[in-house]
């Protein structure tokens, strides 16, 4: 992976929140009340993976998270949150057959996985320099087979600067890599349908849909080149068409 492509840019507009975090909050997804997503989700999915979201500690204090429409919308055996930098459990957490999602020179494609081959699938919760440190810093993670993602869809999480057009949310890649190792169709929609009407939300209320951090870089460079200024503000997508997302 290019290190330059993990770099955080500074943005002033990174998310965009329609009422304040004092109002009541639901319990299931994490929203605020007043813009609960939960209409959009069924019934709880039942999947034969174990999900173990390690967190960073920062993802918490984000408004616009994902990991809680994951945990809302799968049974609740089937996702599990542990929040730290340093995991000292994790032996006993791995006991059984477990992958972890994560793009290492030695991952294969979530999609040559035979089902039934992992129990339990790891993911990293973070931005991608935060989750990469998680990484370097719980060696026990180094040891286990890897699985990754390799198809070319792009995110839905619109009011989130990704850093390229083909990095995913927690919740999408997890949708899409359980999709992919269980061989269960039409899965990834139905775990991204809140996701869905959480970035719909935010547009109905003046967000933004927002380029990548690549993408941003160039505009910059653009900038300088022309004497701009405006290095902090996130580029916005032009002539995106927010009626039809």
């Amino acid at each position: 992976m290019d290190d330059s492509l993990l770099k955080e840019l500074p943005l002033l507009d990174e998310t965009f929140e329609e009422v304040s975090l004092k109002r009541p909050t639901c319990l299931v997804c994490a929203r605020p009340e007043a813009v609960c997503v939960c209409h959009t989700i069924s019934k709880r999915l039942q999947v034969a993976t174990k999900v173990i979201v390690l967190q960073h500690p920062a993802e918490q204090n984000r408004q616009l998270r994902t990991v809680p429409l994951l945990k809302a919308s799968l049974e609740d055996d089937k996702c599990m949150v542990v929040v730290g930098k340093r995991f000292k459990n994790l032996e006993e957490i791995i006991s059984v057959p477990t992958a972890l999602l994560f793009p290492a020179k030695d991952a294969i494609n979530c999609s040559e996985v035979t089902p039934g081959t992992y129990k339990q699938l790891i993911c990293l919760d973070g931005t991608w320099p935060q989750a990469r440190r998680l990484y370097q810093k719980n060696s026990i993670l180094h040891n286990l087979p890897k699985v990754m993602l390799t198809s070319a869809r792009k995110s839905v999480y619109l009011i989130h600067t990704q850093p390229t057009v083909h990095h995913l949310s927690t919740l999408e890649s997890v949708a899409r890599a359980i999709q992919e190792m269980e061989k269960l169709d039409g899965l990834e929609e139905k775990l991204i349908a809140p996701l869905k009407e959480m970035v719909r939300t935010q547009f109905r209320f003046g967000a933004s849909a927002h380029s990548t951090q690549e993408e941003a870089r160039v505009i910059r460079k653009m900038e300088k080149k022309i004497g701009e200024k405006n290095l902090t503000v996130a580029p916005k997508l032009e002539n995106f068409d927010y009626s039809s997302f």
